[in-house]
């Protein structure tokens, strides 16, 4: 009994502390999250675990654990990733692999992938004096690039989002794009605009009053040389400073060398204020004008025609003020400058200078044809129910056409394969041979059909003239059988006025019905706005010529104090010397003027045009005469009281 008594005390008390113990982690883990001395207690995942009622007791995959609110948000989306990946570009971060831009376009976009990369382009420039390259980066918010061009070792420019190269600069340029924003650049990108385009006129101050420099080149017997594909800046202020030195205005003579067969665009623009030029070419001589252009565009006031040398020459240009041939008043501010250009047709400078001239003109800029459209409106048929191909192998999506119909030819000349004189000869087309023209244009080429030659062709356009006997709407035989009537669009419609559509064509059997055949129907398309039809030519002017005497008389005619014509035969022993003398149309424009001279003789001359009323006038009298075109000698006489 003495031992047992200890025993059980002992037992109690082992067992009060085991159950102690089973509660101590509850209070244990409550402290632990009130004051953490270690930090959080760390979350560990079981990758595998062994589910209650498996078999095998084999491990199982743990299920996934759902997405916590708002990690949608932080995942990469597509746009995020294709924008931090390399460009198309890439690799071109160092100068030995630039990638090639082209020109007039916008090329892009481009990334800095990885940190700290730098893109090296290349640009292929052509030779023309007067077209410049400007070059512009657009990026988005977080970059802040810097651009830079080199030609070789030397720095041609250098900006932070544009550049411009001057026309001087040709052949291959190497242009450097890098990022200057410490930020990352990891979703940024930018794109590269290059366009080429006329270069603006100096920006040194010039004097209102001074003339260019090239007079002075008041005749052709003094004119100044150019070259084509260059731009002058030229102006009407008279180069002398003497009263009245240039009475008509300054005009200014121009030699161009030109090339035979060559089609050359003639130009002025960027007008000053009130400057309103007319253009006048010569060739072979120097007296009477071939061509001439007053204004591109009803409204308008630059000059511009377009006009193919006939041989291998000297082209005479005359630029001069349109102001009745009275001296042109300026304000003190205004230098009546105007810019002046002659390029080949094919050129870029005519590309571009043609754009400028419609803009400054108002003229609408051309909207390109379709080649099936214009293909399938002509009366002839075409081959193989498709549209006419340029080049005879590739066919553009949209090309130059004109009006598609009955056309004859001019010259004997050759149908070729392709446009170009170089091409595969068809056959040969002989004078007054009649052709249909199909629609499409290459150049100074024409897309024509002829029964000389089973396969379509082209012509150059010099040997063509259109069919107006049968383009007016009348029938045309195609093959005897039978022959279709094809409603021609009006001249409203041509001309891009409102106008009703045009009825389909129906065709008529050689027995006198008239079915219509849904397969053979001609889809007539309505053409885009054309140009205005240029203005007619202007007559060519002749010289005229005319020696005035002035004398006095103590024998008036008639017996009045006026005066007149001398009958029978003047008295001339009387001169009247230093008496101005002018010729003037009928509207007053003075044509020529002088002084007579100790013989009281004056020589007037002045090219005009045929049939001009011309009259004889002596300001200081307040007299006027008429003169009759093909007078030569004109005698006035003074009448003077006897002594």
């Amino acid at each position: 009994m003495k031992h047992t008594l200890p025993a059980l005390l002992l037992t109690v008390l082992i067992v009060a502390v085991v159950g102690a113990l089973a509660l101590t982690p509850t209070l244990a883990v409550a402290q632990l999250e009130a004051t953490p001395i270690l930090g959080p207690p760390a979350v560990v995942t079981p990758l595998m675990t062994t589910e209650p009622g498996s078999e095998d007791g084999a491990a199982q995959p743990f299920p996934e654990e759902p997405e916590l609110p708002g990690a949608a948000d932080v995942t990469p989306t597509a746009t995020a990733l294709v924008s931090t990946r390399p460009d198309s570009c890439e690799p071109n971060d160092t100068p030995e692999q630039p990638c090639d831009l082209p020109l007039d376009a916008v090329s892009g976009p481009f990334t800095f992938v990885p940190e700290g990369d730098r893109d090296f382009f290349r640009l292929d420039l052509p030779q023309e004096a007067s077209i410049q390259t400007i070059v512009t980066v657009r990026a988005t918010q977080g970059l802040d690039l810097v651009l830079s061009a080199r030609q070789g070792s030397a720095l041609l420019a250098s900006g932070t989002f544009s550049l411009t190269l001057e026309p001087t600069v040709q052949g291959l340029v190497l242009l450097r794009v890098e990022n200057r924003d410490p930020r990352l650049a990891a979703g940024e990108s930018y794109r590269i605009e290059v366009r080429r385009s006329i270069a603006p006129p100096s920006t040194t101050p010039a004097a209102a009053s001074s003339a260019d420099a090239l007079e002075n080149n008041w005749s052709f017997v003094t004119a100044a040389p150019i070259a084509v594909g260059v731009v002058y800046d030229l102006t009407f202020v008279c180069p002398e400073t003497r009263p009245n030195a240039c009475p008509g205005g300054d005009h200014d003579h121009l030699l161009v060398p030109v090339k035979a067969g060559v089609a050359y665009l003639i130009a002025t623009f960027d007008l000053d204020p009130g400057v309103d030029p007319v253009i006048e070419l010569f060739w072979n001589q120097t007296t009477t004008s071939v061509m001439g252009n007053d204004d591109y565009a009803p409204g308008g006031m630059l000059a511009a025609l377009r006009w193919t040398a006939p041989s291998d020459g000297l082209l005479g240009v005359r630029v001069a003020p349109r102001n009745g041939g009275l001296p042109q008043q300026l304000a003190k501010a205004t230098k009546a400058g105007y810019r002046f250009a002659i390029a080949p047709e094919a050129s870029e400078l005519a590309t571009k200078l043609a754009a400028t001239i419609r803009q400054q003109a108002n003229v609408p800029t051309p909207t390109a044809t379709p080649a099936n459209a214009a293909s399938s409106a002509g009366t002839g048929g075409t081959t193989g129910g498709g549209a006419a191909t340029v080049g005879g192998g590739s066919s553009p999506g949209a090309q130059e056409s004109i009006a598609a119909g009955p056309a004859l030819i001019v010259h004997k000349t050759v149908l070729r394969h392709e446009p170009n004189e170089r091409a595969t000869m068809l056959a040969t087309l002989a004078p007054e041979a009649r052709v249909t023209v199909r629609g499409p244009v290459s150049g100074l080429w024409v897309s024509v059909e002829s029964e000389a030659s089973i396969l379509p062709g082209w012509v150059r356009w010099s040997d063509l003239r259109r069919d107006t006997a049968t383009a007016d709407g009348s029938t045309a035989s195609a093959g005897g059988s039978a022959t279709a009537t094809i409603d021609t669009p009006s001249t409203a419609q041509a001309s891009g006025a409102t106008a009703a559509p045009a009825a389909l064509p129906t065709a008529t059997s050689a027995s006198g019905s008239t079915a219509t055949s849904s397969a053979e129907r001609v889809a007539v398309a309505r053409l885009d706005p054309a140009l205005p039809p240029p203005a007619p030519l202007p007559a060519a002017r002749v010289p005229f010529s005319i020696t005035v005497a002035v004398v006095a008389t103590d024998r008036p005619p008639a017996g009045s104090n006026a005066l007149g014509f001398a009958t029978p035969t003047p008295d001339r022993r009387q001169p009247v010397a230093d008496v101005r003398v002018q010729v003037v149309t009928v509207f007053g424009d003075l044509l020529a003027e002088g002084l007579t001279d100790v013989r009281g003789e004056v020589q007037l001359s002045r090219d005009v045009r045929p049939g001009d009323a011309l009259r004889l006038r002596i300001p200081a009298w307040g007299v006027e005469l008429p003169i009759a075109p093909d007078q030569t000698i004109l005698i006035v006489t003074v009448p003077e009281e006897a002594p």
